[in-house]
C-alpha cells in the first residue's frame, strides 16, 4: 500500500513539474498580436492613412520583434474576410512583452487620442509561435 501511495505522490509531482515547465516555456515564446479594424467610415482612404500614420508611431516600443500595418486586400475567395479596413500585426518577444506593450503609456495615448476616434469595431487575435 505504501508503495502505491509513493508512486501516486511521485506521479502527481512529475505531472505538476511538467505542467509548470510547459506553462513557463509558453510564457517565454514569441507571441503575435493581430488586430483587425473596421473604420467609422469604411473604405475612407484618408482615415486609413491617418490610422496607419498613428499606428506607425508605436513601432519603437520595447519588446517588438516585428510590426506591420496595412490596408485590406480585396478578395473573391469565400474563406477570406475582407470586410475590415486596416490591420496590424505585432510579434513580441514574449507574453510579458505583449502585456508591457499594451500597457505602455505611449500605446494607450495613441489609441485614445488618434486611433479609437477613427474606429467602429476592433477584433484582436493573439497566438504563440511554436
Amino acid at each position: 500500500m505504501k508503495s502505491v501511495l509513493l508512486f501516486l505522490q511521485v506521479s502527481v509531482l512529475c505531472f505538476i513539474s511538467l505542467t509548470v515547465s510547459s506553462v513557463s516555456a509558453q510564457e517565454n515564446k514569441k507571441i503575435t498580436h493581430v488586430v483587425m479594424v473596421w473604420l467609422k467610415e469604411p473604405g475612407n482612404e484618408t482615415q486609413r492613412a491617418t490610422f496607419i500614420k498613428a499606428s506607425e508611431q508605436l513601432n519603437d516600443l520595447p519588446g517588438i520583434i516585428s510590426r506591420h500595418v496595412g490596408v485590406v486586400q480585396a478578395s473573391d475567395r469565400a474563406i477570406v474576410d475582407d470586410t475590415f479596413d486596416v490591420a496590424v500585426t505585432v510579434t513580441m518577444e514574449s507574453k510579458a512583452a505583449l502585456k508591457a506593450y499594451l500597457n505602455h503609456p505611449k500605446h494607450k495615448k495613441i489609441l485614445k487620442e488618434k486611433i479609437k476616434p477613427l474606429t467602429n469595431r476592433v477584433v484582436a487575435y493573439d497566438f504563440i509561435s511554436q
